[in-house]
């Protein structure tokens, strides 16, 4: 894997592609290429058959801090009202974005906007960790909850500053927060002041482990061998019913599961899993 991007590094790491977000001078801020080059550089490692797990992590102090604050105070800068369409991703928030200058029936259009980034990240089939090793704010907060994994160093602050700043969540965040956390806790975090801390993240589920800084890197690694174990296409399809299952029917899930488990048993590659699998259980009965 190249490293052309230079917002995000790619370093390999036995089965595992780390990411590294490396704009520390503005926080990680989501802005220039940085979206784009953290999904290209995700999706080429899930191109690879050989990367059983993708970690993102941050340079600096902060893992990422959500959209920068010289692009915003740009676009609001102006007396009148921010239409954000017109001025936002067809101005600052276009070009290196990654989002195109697009047609006026286009730039009204329901895809328009940072939707095609999340359903990009989500659609990956690898597993993904979030690595925080500090400080996330508002879209870096969304960013995180797109992992399927999160491990945070004690020095992480989650801080969603939409509604604080008069604005409305993005990048799906009103969508995971409320299925990871729950509906009356999701509503406390986004309309609170003070930042979540390390320890309240993980009482609540936001993380699963905490972990000090100087362990974050092995932590993340320890999780993405685990992954390495097991059979690639099986985490794969597990992956894709948890995420189809929060908007399924369970006949629908069961027809899912169902079709999943003849086509696992049905690959002649997966038949030594099982065998093994199968085997050692034998031997410890």
């Amino acid at each position: 894997m190249s490293d052309e991007n230079l917002d995000v590094f790619t370093e390999r790491v036995g089965t595992t592609a780390f990411l590294r977000v490396n704009r520390p001078e503005a926080k990680n801020s989501i802005h220039g290429t940085l979206m784009r080059d953290l999904i290209e550089s995700a999706e080429a490692a899930d191109a690879d058959d050989d990367v059983r797990a993708i970690i993102t992590t941050g340079e600096g102090k902060t893992w990422i801090a959500g959209g920068d604050k010289h692009a915003f105070a740009e676009l609001t800068s102006s007396e009148q009202g921010l239409d954000l369409v017109e001025r936002g991703y067809q101005g600052p928030v276009s070009g290196d974005w990654g989002v195109p200058q697009l047609s006026p029936n286009q730039l009204r259009g329901d895809s328009f906007g940072v939707a095609p980034w999340v359903r990009r990240f989500l659609d990956i089939g690898t597993p993904t960790i979030a690595a925080i090793n500090g400080g996330v704010a508002a879209g870096g907060m969304a960013v995180s909850l797109m992992h399927d994994v999160r491990i945070a160093s004690t020095q992480t602050r989650f801080a969603p500053t939409f509604v604080a700043m008069g604005v409305s969540p993005e990048l799906g965040l009103s969508w995971f927060l409320p299925r990871i956390v729950g509906w009356p806790k999701a509503l406390d975090i986004l309309t609170r002041v003070k930042p979540i801390d390390a320890d309240e993240a993980l009482e609540i589920g936001l993380v699963e482990q905490v972990v000090e800084p100087h362990e974050l890197r092995d932590a993340a690694l320890a999780r993405a061998e685990g992954f390495a174990q097991m059979p690639p296409v099986a985490v794969r399809m597990v992956k894709r019913l948890l995420r189809q299952a929060s908007e399924s029917t369970l006949e629908v899930q069961l027809e899912r599961e169902w079709n999943n488990q003849t086509r696992l048993f049905g690959l002649t590659s997966n038949r030594a899993n099982v065998s093994r699998h199968l085997d050692s259980k034998i031997k410890t009965t």
